[in-house]
């Protein structure tokens, strides 16, 4: 019974970082990077954006062989990997852990939910003036120098922000980004302190864009603690690995 859990937990992990793969993915085609994949790792050709890995590996068990090719000499360029299976050797490749946190997961919803809804305030962003505001609440304080979300985004049909309104202004939001087994759940925020329905209410929101699938991410701190309560299920652990 323990074997079979652990094997299921693994599945899951593997389906939520193939999803992450495919965000990452559509992010850097928006800004004309070039990404490349196989069965074991994403890569971002070109040089990635702030908050994005060069590398995401993809297969527990092909860290052996993402190991070895990342101790030749012309991989020294992947300052970054997301080691999605915390299982790589970090004192070898000579990085340090930048970042833990947990994938999560949470059972498919849709079926209880009516066509195309969404919670009470929430919308679809469709314009590029709404994703430049959206993009502006998420900042925050602390903006990054770079568009990371341009408007090439919303060409993307695999690809849908939402936010939540306070009046007409954005107070909260997420990104949806739809794999063929599962909805990715990233980039919630909200300006709101202690905002206890926020992973409820975005859970609701991002399955509605793609039918009876499984909604996948991953959290740490107190987003994670907030997405448990949520009643999302930690599948697995990942860092992030810098040079």
């Amino acid at each position: 019974m323990v074997s079979g859990t652990m094997s299921t937990l693994r599945t899951k992990a593997k389906i939520a970082a193939s999803n992450n793969a495919d965000l990452c993915a559509a992010i850097m085609a928006a800004h004309d990077l070039r990404t490349t994949r196989t069965t074991a790792e994403y890569l971002c050709i070109d040089d990635p954006l702030p908050y994005y890995p060069k590398m995401v590996t993809l297969d527990e068990q092909a860290s052996a062989e993402v190991m070895s090719r990342l101790q030749h000499s012309d991989a020294q360029d992947i300052r970054t990997i997301k080691d999605s299976f915390s299982c790589l050797d970090a004192k070898i490749l000579g990085m340090k852990t930048l970042f833990e946190a947990s994938w999560i997961w949470h059972d498919a919803i849709a079926q209880d939910l009516p066509p195309n809804y969404l919670p009470p305030n929430w919308i679809q962003i469709q314009t590029a003036k709404q994703l430049a505001n959206w993009h502006q609440a998420w900042g925050g304080d602390n903006p990054t120098e770079r568009v990371i979300f341009p408007p090439a985004c919303l060409n993307d049909a695999n690809l849908t922000f939402l936010a939540r309104l306070s009046g007409t202004e954005i107070h909260a939001g997420c990104i949806a980004n739809l794999s063929k087994d599962a909805i990715g759940l990233s980039n919630v925020f909200s300006q709101h302190p202690n905002d206890t329905h926020l992973y409820q209410e975005a859970l609701a929101a991002v399955s509605a864009m793609g039918g009876p699938r499984p909604v996948v991410g991953y959290e740490s701190g107190q987003d994670l603690v907030a997405a448990r309560a949520s009643g999302f299920q930690e599948v697995g652990r990942l860092r992030v690995l810098g040079r």
